[in-house]
């Protein structure tokens, strides 16, 4: 049991090391982005009502998915791995028709060129956020909206040769401070995904999280295993070896 006394110590060296010039530098890059993630959210905020109607004429197809509810977009959230290396996190799966019982957490929308434009969430059967994708060359940046139409996350997305490379949400309170900032990077190599590296910023203390994963394959190209080591503190299974569950090409 923690000594009531260890834990007012550990609060106390918490406290020093958040004013501490060497996380100041360290979350500095993370809170321009907070900056630049702000400033786009300033140019869309007015623009909800209007985007959501656009993507909705641009529809061709759309699919339906259940549970995923965890994950940013469900069955097509944008993180090729999130769902392998944290738990309790199902991408949830496709409805190959619709019925009456089904009970439906994300519909799909797809424009013409097959690009997802469109994505609705939806809790008791009534839609708790929009989501609008927009493409730019390389990125594809998804501005999320709640039903009074205030922007509820940022998601933007950038590509090198259809494959992700960077990750960003920025997920907003009251449609205007981000209070938390989450980021991926991948490399890959000639099998596939080589690492990827997790960042996730609390701008309000400020604090960052860095976690970077290692993966390896097996002789059919299917992810099998990988390795995780915590950065800016004490190293978290950074020996161990993790295997993979779900069958996945990346």
């Amino acid at each position: 049991m923690t000594n009531k006394f260890d834990f007012v110590s550990d609060m106390n060296s918490l406290e020093e090391y958040l004013k501490s010039s060497k996380n100041i530098k360290i979350c500095e890059p993370f809170q321009r982005e907070c900056q630049r993630f702000t400033k786009i959210a300033e140019e869309y905020k007015n623009k909800a009502s209007c985007l959501c109607n656009l993507a909705e004429e641009k529809v061709v197809r759309e699919e339906y998915s259940v549970k995923g509810e965890v994950l940013h977009r469900g069955y097509y959230s944008p993180s090729p791995i999130i769902d392998i290396v944290i738990g309790n996190c199902n991408r949830g799966k496709l409805l190959k028709r619709l019925t009456t019982s089904s009970k439906v957490v994300f519909s799909y929308g797809f424009d013409r060129l097959n690009r997802l434009i469109l994505v609705k969430n939806k809790t008791d059967d009534s839609i708790s956020t929009t989501e609008v994708i927009e493409y730019y060359q390389n990125i594809a940046l998804g501005i999320t909206f709640s039903p009074d139409f205030l922007i509820t996350q940022i998601c933007e997305e950038i590509y090198e040769d259809n494959k992700i490379m960077f990750l960003s949400q920025a997920s907003f309170a009251a449609g205007s401070r981000i209070f938390n900032l989450h980021h991926e990077a991948f490399t890959y190599g000639s099998l596939g995904i080589r690492s990827s590296d997790f960042y996730i910023y609390n701008p309000d203390m400020p604090l960052l999280q860095h976690q970077q994963y290692h993966f390896q394959h097996d002789d059919e190209g299917y992810l099998s295993k990988y390795t995780v080591t915590e950065f800016q503190g004490e190293s978290v299974w950074e020996d161990h070896v993790f295997d993979v569950r779900i069958k996945r090409k990346i």
